[in-house]
């Protein structure tokens, strides 16, 4: 086994981790959600905090989801346009370029996110009184993350045959 098979291993653990927090978070997400619909139509007495509190697990949703999804590379992608009209070995230098960019600006967004939650994340949120670095840390955090994945995926474009690369044809794109 290769130091390429070791790290897909373990960052497929943490994929496979980042799944089974998506579940919890949907878990409570639906469970806040109809304990207050009971509360506020059926007792009328609605809480104070579940809107806010949903309103940050969906914000851990959405930046864990976008941590999943990358590590899938099931993303939104218009890439069977460019490499179905250019050579492999171009269609290969793109691929590293895109994964390139996108990790560095996956490093540059980690980086101000986590200066701006160090420097603002003390306030508390208004209903719970939960200090903001909480859901503020969903976006340093699954940025470091896709960081990392997308540095994986661009050292493995390089060290693949041009051959062996995905370049998203029609056929795989109706897979």
């Amino acid at each position: 086994m290769n130091i390429v098979q070791i790290a897909d291993k373990v960052l497929d653990g943490i994929n496979a981790f980042l799944e089974f927090l998506m579940g919890v978070l949907m878990v409570l997400l639906v469970t806040i959600v109809f304990s207050e619909v009971i509360r506020r139509y059926i007792f009328n007495d609605p809480t104070a905090w579940a809107s806010e509190v949903c309103r940050f697990l969906l914000i851990w949703m959405t930046f864990t989801g976008a941590s999943i999804v990358t590590r899938l590379s099931t993303h939104l992608s218009m890439g069977f346009t460019i490499h179905r009209f250019v050579s492999k070995s171009l269609s290969k230098k793109i691929s590293i370029f895109i994964s390139g960019a996108v990790a560095f600006i996956m490093i540059v967004v980690t980086y101000n996110s986590a200066k701006i939650t160090l420097l603002a994340g003390y306030r508390p949120a208004p209903m719970t009184g939960m200090p903001m670095y909480i859901p503020w840390t969903a976006l340093p955090l699954n940025a470091a993350i896709m960081s990392i994945y997308m540095i994986a995926e661009t050292v493995k474009i390089i060290f693949s045959k041009a051959d062996d690369l995905k370049t998203g044809t029609i056929e795989e794109v109706a897979a």
